[in-house]
């Protein structure tokens, strides 16, 4: 690659470089995105078809907000490529009372005023009849939860950064860096 000047070099062009990438090029900087491998490739965190995405998060409810924006983030997206990225569904968290799970997902609800339902042994058994614990066990039933088409979701990140300018480039190792007084060295 040719010696340019750039704002932002993004190292990885995954599920997390694609929406740096994209996000930075929609705050009008210029963007390069190197990818060593070819894109949306099964060697990181982001291949695969879904993730699940939820309000109530129960591993502490400081990522509530963040989760609240991303879900804004999502549907702007959606409407930014027309492509179907997220699909909205319920979330049944499944625990002991007094587990992290479930206390988590009480506890982000509470603080957040996020609608759930809290489901007895016997609301489990009755509700989800395919599910077997024994008494020990309740649920939290998240209404505003779903699915997100996570390869698809790259993709529509990686469209929208170069729609904006920015570029794309994949099968391209970064093999070091060095940083000089005005800048750094890719």
């Amino acid at each position: 690659m040719s010696q340019t000047t750039l704002d932002v070099i993004v190292v990885g062009a995954g599920g997390m470089g694609a929406a740096a990438a994209f996000e930075l090029a929609r705050r009008g900087r210029s963007v390069l995105a190197l990818e060593q491998f070819p894109l949306v490739h099964d060697r990181g965190s982001s291949h695969g078809h879904t993730r699940i995405i939820r309000r109530a998060y129960y591993e502490h409810p400081n990522y509530v907000p963040l989760v609240l924006r991303a879900f804004e983030r999502w549907y702007d997206l959606e409407q930014r490529t027309g492509r179907h990225l997220l699909t909205e569904c319920p979330c049944l968290s499944i625990g002991q009372p007094n587990g992290e799970v479930v206390k988590g997902v009480l506890a982000a609800a509470r603080e957040h005023g996020l609608a759930v339902d809290r489901l007895l042994p016997v609301d489990l058994s009755t509700q989800f009849p395919q599910f077997r614990f024994d008494e020990g066990y309740v649920g939290v039933l998240e209404r505003d939860a779903g699915f997100l088409y996570v390869e698809d979701c790259v993709l529509a990140h990686l469209d929208a950064a170069r729609a904006l300018g920015a570029t794309i480039q994949p099968e391209e190792p970064v093999i070091g860096w060095k940083a000089n007084g005005n800048g750094v060295t890719v």
